[in-house]
């Protein structure tokens, strides 16, 4: 036995504008994420985590993977993208 449930259409219209705003910030964060170089300064890899700088530094605090050299530090947008991993769940 099928169920059918009618929405207003008012609602679908929300449920639509909402779902187009999200796949366009996703797009929008992708291109901002492709233009970064591989091995970021720390505000990149920041915005390439989408987190805040403050979280940025709590993240290296537990073990994200960081190059310094000559005083430089750079993060790689592969040990952005393990550090991400290793908590999936």
């Amino acid at each position: 036995m099928g169920m059918s449930i009618t929405f207003p259409d008012e609602f679908l219209k929300g449920v639509q504008e909402e779902v187009v705003k999200q796949a366009s910030q996703a797009v929008k964060q992708a291109e901002v994420k492709s233009g970064l170089p591989f091995w970021m300064k720390k505000k990149q890899a920041a915005v390439y985590m989408n987190v805040s700088d403050k979280t940025l530094d709590l993240f290296i605090a537990d073990g994200l993977r960081t190059v310094v050299k000559g005083g430089v530090q750079r993060i790689s947008k592969k040990s952005a993208d393990e550090y991400y991993q290793q908590y999936e769940n």
